[in-house]
């Protein structure tokens, strides 16, 4: 199991991204709903969406120790979330490693196993 202890991310800290588990083929992530990541419906917006995904992902492929950065992503979204569903949890499965690149499939859903986004990140090893 790669040691979580080691992410240091301003970044997702301010999301309040909280990374459960992470090995070199997988990760599981989520985060509590909050006003300030809310459109003008109250809907939690694409970008928060995309910053929950690419944090968890980018955990898969780092849990080998390498570090890697965002190359590229494709999301889809299927349902909104409310401040009402409480957290988005994150599922990341790493689909290919290879010597410069690391390709990993993300869905998000709510904590009823609704299926509300899913996609795929590129990482480039650095």
């Amino acid at each position: 199991m790669y040691d979580l202890s080691k992410e240091k991310n301003p970044y997702s800290d301010f999301f309040g991204i909280e990374l459960i588990e992470a090995d070199e083929n997988s990760a599981y992530g989520r985060f509590n709903v909050r006003p300030e990541f809310t459109d003008m419906l109250s809907h939690t917006t694409g970008g928060a969406y995309a910053s929950l995904a690419d944090a968890v992902g980018g955990a898969a492929a780092r849990a080998t120790g390498d570090m890697y950065v965002t190359q590229n992503c494709s999301l889809q979204f299927y349902a909104s979330t409310e401040l009402s569903d409480g957290q988005l949890i994150a599922k990341a499965t790493v689909r290919h490693r290879g010597s410069r690149t690391c390709i990993v499939a993300v869905q998000l859903e709510h904590a009823d196993g609704e299926i509300v986004c899913d996609g795929q990140f590129s990482y480039s090893k650095i």
